[in-house]
């Protein structure tokens, strides 16, 4: 069995996210809620990493401490 790679499921937060400011929350549970299977193939954690990382290469904006799922909104940029 293999992993499936890093940024597999950059799309999926990507496609949550919206032009205007979202809690992190909402785009880690919609993505989770979107990609359900039988399974959830990804948990929380792993999603936040990976906002983080969006955020870090300009692709999501952030208003708030990223760590923070509950407080920190994110938004897709050109705006």
């Amino acid at each position: 069995m293999e992993s499936a790679p890093i940024d597999y499921f950059d799309h999926l937060l990507l496609k949550q996210a919206a032009p205007e400011w979202r809690k992190i929350a909402r785009v880690v549970g919609d993505t989770i809620s979107y990609n359900s299977e039988t399974y959830w193939q990804v948990n929380e954690l792993m999603l936040l990493t990976r906002i983080a990382s969006l955020i870090d290469a300009g692709k999501l904006l952030a208003d708030g401490d990223p760590s923070e799922m509950q407080t920190c909104h994110v938004r897709l940029p050109g705006r």
